[in-house]
């Protein structure tokens, strides 16, 4: 994510500060982690969160107990449940 921002960019810092944005994203997720909006279909179960400058990061993850798993930390606004849905990974979850 942060090499895409830089290659798109030329900006160490604005590729810096997506990787700021994605840890606050993950903390707030672990802090708060039944505020995100469930997922149907062949990803219920997980849940996704957006955040960042423009809400331009996505996060894809599942509360099991006390665990929080992490399958999906995405950036650029990209249609992630549709570009996904041929992956096998994700439909066997």
């Amino acid at each position: 994510m942060a090499e895409h921002a830089y290659t798109v960019s030329g900006d160490v810092d604005a590729a810096l500060r997506r990787l700021d944005q994605a840890e606050a994203l993950l903390a707030d997720i672990l802090a708060q982690p039944a505020v995100g909006a469930r997922l149907g279909g062949p990803l219920a179960g997980w849940q996704v969160r957006h955040g960042g400058a423009g809400r331009a990061l996505t996060v894809v993850y599942r509360v099991d107990d006390a665990w929080v798993s992490v399958v999906l930390v995405a950036f650029g606004g990209q249609d992630w449940l549709t570009r996904s849905s041929g992956r096998n990974a994700l439909s066997e979850w």
